[in-house]
């Protein structure tokens, strides 16, 4: 035989209101834009900086996209200016009038397997299926555009028996990746910056459509805590109910 009393009854009301803030907090939390706005003005501030945010969101987007074209370029760059380091290395030992006639030749076919390495490197270098080294490029940032050209280096005066050629070449690879780096770094402050700006955009919003989300996590966790301390009543007020029961028929 099973009893209650007005005590569970009560914990069941207030398990069912606990719920129904629960369901409230979840659905304001999930929601992509606030519940409601205080007025009319409200709203269109919050629209207004909500838009905001969007843009600067999508700048930020294609700042990681761009700095993906950097990287991948410098990758190849760093490969070339690998395989321009040797063969600078090959041209010395070119000069050593010691070598045989099938040492010459080993040594200007490696120099010819470098260079078609370089070149493979060029043409292997791409992003979304589309070569990186493009000429100029204009990624659009939240803050404003951002520009910077990708020349491939010319790998078509490189020759083993010409050393200055060879040096040549290494210096202007080292100064392509020194723009690139420097690009790169430009582009990852500016990130910083507006995904700073994104965060104050939102957190402005949330104000103004007076839905913040920090305090919708309180209040659901608030909500769990009331319904498993009401479900801990309930069940508490049952048993002792049906041990006094028990004990009267007993």
């Amino acid at each position: 035989m099973k009893i209650g009393n007005t005590g569970i009854n009560e914990s069941l009301v207030s398990i069912n209101k606990a719920k129904e803030e629960e369901k409230e907090s979840i659905k304001k939390i999930a929601s992509p834009r606030p519940i409601e706005a205080i007025d009319g003005a409200s709203l269109a501030i919050a629209n207004e900086l909500l838009a905001q945010a969007n843009s600067m969101s999508q700048g930020i987007r294609n700042a990681n996209d761009a700095l993906g074209v950097l990287q991948i370029a410098d990758g190849a760059l760093s490969e070339i200016s690998n395989s321009a380091i040797r063969m600078n290395e090959l041209s010395v030992a070119l000069g050593n009038p010691a070598l045989n006639s099938d040492q010459r030749a080993m040594i200007e076919s490696e120099s010819q397997a470098l260079t078609q390495s370089m070149n493979d490197s060029i043409s292997q270098a791409t992003f979304n299926g589309k070569n990186v080294f493009g000429g100029q490029m204009s990624f659009m940032l939240g803050s404003g555009p951002i520009d910077f050209s990708l020349q491939s280096p010319n790998t078509s005066s490189l020759q083993v028996t010409n050393q200055q050629s060879i040096l040549d070449f290494i210096s202007n690879v080292s100064s392509k990746r020194g723009d690139i780096g420097a690009v790169m770094n430009r582009i990852e402050s500016t990130i910083n910056s507006d995904m700073n700006t994104v965060v104050n955009l939102r957190s402005a919003e949330s104000n103004l459509q007076d839905n913040d989300i920090a305090e919708n996590y309180n209040e659901l966790n608030t909500a769990k805590l009331k319904e498993n301390a009401s479900l801990y009543v309930a069940s508490f007020n049952a048993q002792y109910l049906q041990n006094k029961f028990n004990s009267l028929l007993g």
